[in-house]
């Protein structure tokens, strides 16, 4: 058995296992079902930056400036009430989970119940009283029955997953006891049927989180979100922003991606809330025309990293049409170019393959490193723009980073180079590859 054949067989298992855990699964796929909003609140960045707020444009068109209020209106109506998408999804999820497992019956209890039961639970820790300042003016004032933004967009993100999964296994474990439910006749239209079954359990679901609280706050005179923030939230975050986070991340996406394995999704269930945390501070910095904060962002990582896939997958199809004399490699990097064009790398990873392909282990793991060695750097002395959109991930590299930092010339021509440098360090590995079988060069 080969070196990668023993790892492989060590590290599929648990990598699986991972990637099918039903918790992490809520949350990897409840930050892709929200995506479609946050893109178009993206679209509306760009409008304003590149468009509303030029000074030709405002110089012929004057009422353009009133026109970036709809990219505000946009955003408070996505990024600015991102925590309660995640967390209504997070707990419907999780309960369609374990009906589909059997573990509760299809009629017993709606999904719906436990996504709204993980919103109520969530704004139940929210603080009652929050800071504000008066519009006009510098004045600091005491609101209550407000809930503010920075808890409902980004800042109550772990208080949200946490409320999701621990309302929804507290109202499956009240649910187990028959005592707890109340069986209404046949008969009864099935809403109304479930309704009733889950009063009780999700009566004292509320019970005790507003228990929690409320002693929590007594005792500590401190809300919930401030111990979340304190030992979760922004430690999380400020190792994920660090340069040894970013490349301990990358590194994880690619060894996993060369077994086989879905390394984006597999990670994405940690990394998910800190990155969308960090590109939601940095769209509403660059929208308030202030100093943009985070540098490693989902979007920064792709713009330097996903050059056609993961990997730089274009790059090293360039260079098997500049070097490679193996028929077959030709043959299957044609058929790979366009949906790698489009960040579509699968045909290449499965195809050729670059999975467990000992020719290509090393350059595939190492070249987005590389990438990020380079630009890391460079965009925290600010030579280069950091990323303030969300794009489409279908859109073509280079492009991608344009668009990623609304349009910053320097970020996009250091994309430009890393991506001819890739082409470069690809040669070498796709020279040797021609070695592995003796074939005749192309007429």
């Amino acid at each position: 058995m080969s070196i990668s054949d023993k790892i492989s067989k060590m590290i599929l298992p648990l990598a699986t296992k991972i990637g099918n855990q039903r918790h992490l699964v809520a949350i990897r796929d409840a930050f892709v079902d929200i995506t479609p909003i946050i893109m178009v609140n993206s679209l509306f960045i760009l409008l304003n930056s590149l468009v509303l707020n030029q000074p030709a444009v405002l110089k012929v068109f004057p009422y353009a400036a009133n026109l970036t209020q709809m990219g505000t209106m946009v955003n408070n109506g996505t990024m600015g009430f991102m925590t309660i998408f995640v967390t209504f999804i997070i707990g419907y999820r999780l309960l369609n989970s374990y009906i589909a497992d059997g573990r509760i019956g299809n009629n017993d209890i709606s999904p719906i119940h436990a996504g709204i039961l993980s919103v109520a639970t969530a704004l139940i820790m929210f603080p009652l009283n929050n800071q504000a300042v008066v519009s006009g003016s510098m004045k600091n004032v005491t609101v209550t029955g407000v809930y503010t933004q920075a808890l409902t967009s980004s800042g109550g993100m772990f208080v949200g997953l946490i409320a999701a999964i621990l309302s929804t296994e507290l109202l499956l474990f009240f649910y187990k006891s028959k005592k707890l439910r109340i069986k209404m006749p046949d008969g009864v239209p099935p809403a109304v049927a479930q309704s009733f079954n889950s009063l009780i359990p999700e009566s004292l679901v509320v019970i005790v989180f507003a228990v929690f609280s409320f002693a929590y706050v007594q005792i500590f005179h401190q809300g919930v979100t401030d111990l979340v923030q304190t030992i979760i939230s922004k430690p999380l975050q400020a190792a994920m922003e660090s340069w040894i986070g970013c490349f301990v991340i990358q590194f994880v996406t690619q060894f996993l991606w060369f077994f086989g394995l879905h390394g984006q999704n597999i990670v994405a269930s940690v990394t998910s809330p800190p990155m969308l945390a960090a590109i939601q501070q940095n769209m509403a910095a660059f929208a308030a025309h202030k100093a943009v904060p985070n540098i490693v962002t989902n979007p920064w990582l792709g713009m330097y990293t996903l050059f056609g896939g993961t990997g730089a997958i274009l790059p090293f199809l360039i260079a098997i049409f500049i070097v490679s004399k193996r028929k077959d490699y030709r043959d299957v990097a044609k058929l790979g170019l366009l949906p790698s064009f489009f960040n579509v790398s699968e045909p290449i990873m499965f195809g050729l393959p670059v999975v467990m392909n000992p020719y290509f282990v090393i350059p595939f793991i190492f070249v987005p490193l590389i990438n990020l060695a380079i630009a890391y750097p460079l965009t925290m002395v600010g030579l280069v723009a950091k990323s303030v959109v969300i794009p489409a991930w279908t859109i073509p590299p280079i492009l991608t980073t344009w668009v990623t930092t609304a349009g910053d010339i320097p970020a996009t021509i250091l994309s430009l180079l890393l991506f001819i440098l890739d082409i470069f360090l690809y040669m070498p590995f796709v020279i040797a590859s021609n070695k592995g079988i003796k074939v005749k060069p192309e007429k």
